[in-house]
């Protein structure tokens, strides 16, 4: 019996690999917005922490430490917005390596489904030619038994 060949193999192997390396690419992504946001965390924690040592600066009356703590509290304001903006475009990224990835999953899945059918198709092909041949072997059996039954 014949081995099934999928003629469009090298096609599904590369939407494979296409869709192994949309999902790498995706958790790449989602690790570095984790890690934005971490530092999002750490430097609001900062902020706070200072924010609270002024204030207890302002209580006790220490006027002389105002400026070099408004001027941290601003850095770190700063740095905090930055790292918004760059959690917004790690964001946009993820949304946009999902889809690819949703995309090439799809693909594969319309290869697989397509070397399934094929596979069906040839099994039941060789299963036809098969009975066929049966049929074949059978009937000239018969056609045999018959003439010699007959002389």
């Amino acid at each position: 019996m014949r081995r099934f060949v999928f003629k469009l193999q090298r096609v599904l192997e590369m939407r494979q690999q296409s869709a192994e390396e949309a999902q790498k690419y995706l958790e790449n992504c989602l690790k570095v917005l984790s890690e934005l946001r971490r530092l999002l965390m750490e430097q609001r924690d900062a902020y706070l922490s200072e924010r609270d040592m002024l204030n207890e600066c302002v209580r006790s009356g220490e006027h002389f430490k105002y400026g070099t703590f408004e001027a941290s509290l601003e850095t770190r304001k700063g740095r905090m917005l930055e790292l918004l903006e760059a959690i917004r475009v790690a964001e946009q990224d993820v949304d946009i390596a999902e889809q690819h990835a949703i995309v090439c999953r799809r693909n594969l899945k319309i290869m697989e489904n397509l070397r399934d059918r094929k596979a069906l198709e040839f099994a039941q092909a060789e299963e036809t030619k098969e009975r066929k041949f049966l049929d074949e072997q059978a009937t000239l059996r018969h056609q045999r038994s018959v003439f010699e039954n007959s002389r």
